[in-house]
């Protein structure tokens, strides 16, 4: 006598071996979250194929040539700079946040991952239906204004596929970069709080060390090099820097014969942040394989970079507020390096121990937490006494005549305050 057991198959999951990708669940994503690629869809299809179809009715000229004309030669070149960048951007955060949302919750994370798929394999899928929300809609908004520029007689294939490779690529990026820090976190609120602040942490951190510096310290300017660097790890600031349109037109011709270049620069800058989009999203799978589930609702889930949230709330806490509180109280204080201190340790104090209060979900923190709030504060203590006295020497430093390549001489704010020409 045998038995036999019949089981139905499940729509959504699958054992199946070599299996990476479930159709089903990329299309309940798409349904589901339907208004974020709706909306990033209707921004594109009104800024690029009916913007087009709209120019084409008027008969105004731009630099001796239709408005049409400039808009498909130049126009959509200048979209694939910042409104590229912000937009995917913003796009890619909110795409994040609803692939993912399972994991912030501890009943769907439990109900995801007691079904029987492999964890990569449901990062794979639901991964690539939010990248999807934002590469489909530019594909289709790439050939509606394909074809609008055919009708219109004024294609320009060049230019098109500029915008869309910029699209496909930032939105590979900052998606790579938005899963990356749904990774650190199983608070749905802290998710973008994160991912706005590292895309601008870097030069927002040297800002605030270069004010501190720069008012105490004798003959500082800046590092360049440590500039660039933190430039590249901003990769907002840094982007926007670097994509531009250069054209240049003729005084003699007409309408497109007029213009003699028309280059777009940055993007090479936007295929090195491609390459980094694949290694944060290899991270972020790394990260998922060891996430643990029971995080969910915690503010950072990963441990080894719990102290790394802490003392990095307690420093920008500290150079930010600090140097606020410093310059409000500047006219009643002693002015100097030590008078900056105080403010320093009790700011940088408040950042440290809500940073304390924010991953132990608890407000009785400061019996437990006070040996790390020392050590933030022997830190900035540090950093005022190294500047005030001058240990490195860097005040005290002259360079060697045949260094010396040039020099400016800034003349002091005296009187008499004119121009020596009679005019004030």
């Amino acid at each position: 006598m045998s038995w036999e057991v019949r089981t139905m198959r499940s729509a959504t999951s699958s054992s199946e071996r070599g299996r990476r990708f479930y159709p089903a669940l990329w299309k309940k994503n798409m349904a589901r979250f339907w208004p974020i690629w709706a909306v990033y869809a209707l921004g594109w299809l009104v800024g690029l194929p009916l913007n087009l179809i709209l120019n084409g009715q008027t008969t105004s000229t731009m630099n001796g040539m239709s408005y049409v004309r400039y808009f498909a030669v130049d126009t959509v070149r200048q979209l694939a700079t910042f409104p590229t960048v912000a937009t995917t951007l913003c796009f890619a955060i909110l795409a994040a946040m609803a692939v993912f949302s399972y994991l912030y919750n501890s009943r769907s994370v439990a109900f995801f991952h007691a079904l029987p798929l492999r964890r990569e394999d449901l990062f794979l899928t639901n991964y690539l239906s939010g990248l999807s929300f934002l590469v489909l809609p530019a594909a289709g908004v790439f050939l509606l204004t394909l074809l609008a520029e055919l009708a219109l007689g004024v294609l320009d294939l060049r230019g098109l596929l500029v915008w869309l490779l910029v699209q496909v690529l930032l939105s590979f990026f900052f998606f790579s970069f938005a899963v990356f820090c749904a990774m650190f976190t199983g608070h749905i609120l802290a998710l973008p709080a994160f991912y706005g602040i590292l895309n601008g942490l870097a030069v927002g951190l040297l800002y605030l060390v270069n004010q501190v510096l720069a008012s105490f310290v004798y003959g500082y300017v800046d590092v360049g090099r440590l500039t660039e660097l933190c430039d590249w790890l901003s990769p907002f600031f840094r982007l926007n820097n670097a994509l531009n349109v250069e054209t240049a037109w003729s005084v003699e011709g007409a309408g497109a014969d007029r213009i003699t270049m028309i280059q777009f620069h940055g993007m090479g800058t936007v295929f090195v942040y491609a390459l980094a989009g694949a290694v944060l999203t290899a991270a972020a799978l790394a990260l998922y394989r060891r996430r643990q589930l029971e995080g969910a609702g915690d503010v950072v889930t990963v441990a080894w970079s719990k102290p790394i949230f802490k003392y990095g709330v307690g420093v920008c806490a500290a150079l930010s507020v600090g140097q606020v509180f410093y310059e409000f109280f500047a006219y009643a204080l002693p002015k100097g390096g030590w008078t900056l201190l105080v403010f320093l340790l009790l700011w940088g104090a408040a950042g440290y121990f809500v940073a304390e209060m924010l991953l132990q979900k608890t407000f009785w923190v400061f019996r437990g937490s006070w040996k790390g709030c020392v050590a933030l504060g022997l830190v900035l203590t540090a950093f005022i006494a190294v500047m005030e006295l001058d240990l490195t020497g860097y005040e005290r430093r002259t360079p060697s005549p045949d260094r010396v390549v040039t020099a400016v001489l800034y003349a002091t704010d005296t009187a008499p305050y004119d121009h020596g020409d009679g005019s004030v």
